[in-house]
């Protein structure tokens, strides 16, 4: 089995076709030696919700997007690109490579892909890395250099989908199920809303109710904006206009009273996931929050989720420390490019592109 080498990754400058296929935008470009990802493209995303097929017919279309893609992308540079590294939004064997759902992709089924095997098939000349994209953006802390090269720290995405992942900051080790090769999928966790005293049921995408996700995720909001009235929130005739997710960004901003109340609703699933990953996992000194909502919401999402955190309350620790969680939980860059880092940079760091390293 390959082996990952932070230290290798840091010091190799060699360019690498990145690509983040997300369950809305599937992007692309060229991590440079310097870190920045130059040549940005992106495509709306093959998946169950954008065109018909079985997940069988839309991986074929996703790897020839993949392929076709990458060849355009090594026709326009002038220096040889001969490694192609992809952020995946699936659950996937971290050890095998082996895909066993995507529910913002693929909508509820189960499934036993290796994207990696028919793309080193398809182009036997590049060198291919498939990862997680959680995972990818796990890798991404590694490049960063204010947190340090000790303990761990953790990402977590919040879009369509929701995630988690814990890297070691010496030496890149992501921890992963012995069997499974899996980590923090927080986003199917049970979980629970409550508006106005009344229990809400909402669907996740994987096909099961009342997951973090049927209420914390892009889909889980927008759903859940969906079942209250517009005038609640500060919607009206601007959701129209925008859509509503858009309409409640701009909500939240302008300090609309019911939106703030939704956004904390929202937040509460994730906040307890959060908690008790602090109390299990005290050696997770960071951890970064990414991803589509986080953006969109900026300051008002972190200022929430803090809020239920500060209200719950950590036994022996953030009683002690009015900042204890201020200090560990904070938003990421927010331009939408750490998958693509990330990807490059574990591709970078390892010595087979066909196997994922534990």
């Amino acid at each position: 089995m390959s082996g990952f080498s932070a230290p290798a990754a840091r010091a190799d400058e060699r360019p690498v076709a990145v690509f983040d296929l997300g369950g809305t935008w599937f992007r692309a470009g060229v991590l440079t030696g310097d870190g920045t990802v130059t040549g940005l493209r992106r495509a709306p995303a093959t998946g169950s919700r954008t065109g018909p097929g079985t997940a069988a017919d839309l991986q074929r279309r996703i790897v020839d997007w993949l392929v076709r893609t990458a060849d355009e992308i090594r026709d326009a540079r002038p220096e040889p690109v001969d490694t192609c590294a992809v952020s995946l939004g699936a659950a996937m064997n971290h050890r095998t490579g082996e895909v066993f759902g995507a529910a913002p992709l693929f909508g509820p089924v189960r499934t036993s892909w290796r994207p990696a095997d028919e793309l080193a098939a398809r182009r036997p000349d590049v060198r291919w890395t498939v990862i997680n994209d959680v995972s990818a953006l796990a890798y991404a802390l590694l490049a960063d250099d204010s947190l340090g090269r000790r303990g761990s720290a953790a990402a977590v995405t919040v879009s369509t989908g929701i995630a988690y992942r814990t890297v070691d900051l010496a030496t890149g080790r992501v921890p992963v199920d012995r069997t499974y090769g899996l980590q923090g999928e927080i986003g199917h966790l049970p979980a629970q809303l409550a508006w106005e005293g009344r229990a809400l049921t909402l669907p996740c995408d994987c096909g099961a109710d009342d997951h973090v996700s049927s209420y914390s995720s892009g889909r889980g909001i927008e759903q859940l904006l969906h079942r209250l009235p517009a005038d609640a929130w500060g919607g009206t005739e601007v959701a129209e206009r925008t859509g509503v997710l858009a309409a409640f960004s701009g909500a939240v901003a302008s300090g609309h009273p019911g939106a703030l109340r939704v956004l904390d609703a929202v937040t509460e699933p994730l906040a307890r996931v959060l908690l008790t990953q602090a109390c299990l996992n005290p050696e997770v000194e960071r951890t970064v929050l990414t991803g589509g909502v986080v953006d969109s919401l900026g300051d008002a999402y972190l200022a929430s989720l803090l809020g239920h955190l500060d209200r719950l309350g950590l036994y022996g620790m953030s009683d002690r420390d009015p900042a204890y969680f201020a200090g560990r939980i904070v938003r990421g860059r927010s331009d939408g490019l750490n998958a693509l880092r990330g990807a490059g940079f574990h591709a970078r760091g390892i010595s087979d592109g066909r196997v994922r390293p534990a």
